[in-house]
């Protein structure tokens, strides 16, 4: 594969925020040195409480990679926040990889001249193949992206963004937010276009064992107003989107209580989503949280749900 080495391209920063995933980090830095595209940097924002990331990380021994190690945790949405702040002032574009994660090599070729020949596009978003930790591949049958709906956008991993969102819009991640990403989502997607590239130019990682992503570590000591902070925050916005969206926050937060196994307040929203609009889905969550609440402690549930819903297919 030919290397694209021409430093008049702009410059995008790669933010990897990470913690406790120091058998993991070499993978996620690995895809992006391997880029067709090499006007980059890597920013690593380290949370974890140990040196083992610092020593794998600086064993790649590449100028471009700026390593953090935080004395301070400040979780996802800040490490993030933390990554664009620490970025070089002439980079144009960020670019968001989760640690356990990893981008094909023609990711950030397509996705830069996609924002490149389209100006009025303020990010995109990519196709993943999706993949388990034990290997297993599947892959992910794409929906219809219907920008009309811009209450059900996640801007953050597998994203590129012109880096003005951040230093000239002045819009951040909210650092109280479970889901920053979708909180982002909403706010960029009131003065931005986003666009949809359906190309696989990247593999995620779905976790087999509770509480190794951001998205499983939720414990019936998580305080309530934790979980529901997204819903209170913007619950006026979803109302005002109709039933659909609303029942699709109702969904997400009655989704979060579940997984942390605070069953009474999980059940009562995954009934609000199927009330505000019947979708066979949230009545099967529904289900599961009335007569099976320990299923979702397993992240073996997605597998279950998909192969019922048909949304991702073995390869």
């Amino acid at each position: 594969m030919k290397k694209i080495e021409n430093n008049s391209l702009p410059k995008v920063s790669v933010v990897i925020p990470t913690y406790k995933r120091s058998h993991l980090i070499g993978r996620a830095v690995k895809s992006v040195l391997n880029q067709a595209y090499q006007n980059f940097e890597i920013i690593i924002i380290d949370d974890s409480p140990d040196d083992e990331t610092e020593k794998i990380v600086k064993n790649f021994n590449d100028i471009r990679i700026k390593y953090t190690r935080n004395k301070i945790r400040r979780n996802f949405s800040g490490a993030k926040n933390q990554g664009v702040e620490e970025s070089s002032p002439d980079s144009k574009y960020i670019a968001f990889l989760d640690d356990d994660d990893e981008y094909f090599p023609l990711f950030l070729e397509k996705t830069i001249r996609r924002l490149e020949k389209k100006k009025d596009v303020g990010y995109v978003i990519t196709q993943p193949e999706v993949r388990l930790q034990n290997g297993e591949r599947l892959r992910q049958i794409p929906g219809e992206w219907n920008w009309d709906e811009t209450w059900n956008k996640n801007v953050g991993n597998g994203c590129v963004l012109r880096k003005e969102i951040f230093t000239k819009e002045n819009i951040w991640f909210d650092e109280k937010c479970l889901f920053e990403d979708l909180d982002l989502g909403l706010r960029i997607l009131q003065r931005f276009k986003g666009e949809f590239m359906s190309d696989v130019l990247r593999a995620y990682y779905y976790p087999l064992i509770k509480g190794e992503s951001h998205s499983t570590s939720f414990t019936k000591e998580t305080p309530s107003e934790e979980i529901e902070y997204f819903y209170k925050k913007n619950y006026q916005i979803y109302k005002k989107a109709g039933k659909k969206a609303l029942a699709f926050v109702h969904f997400l937060t009655g989704k979060t209580f579940s997984k942390a196994g605070q069953m009474k307040k999980g059940r009562f929203h995954l009934l609000k989503a199927f009330q505000c609009y019947s979708r066979l889905e949230y009545l099967f969550y529904y289900l599961l949280a009335l007569f099976f609440p320990k299923s979702f402690q397993s992240s073996y549930l997605i597998i279950l749900k998909t192969k019922i819903f048909g949304r991702w297919t073995k390869l």
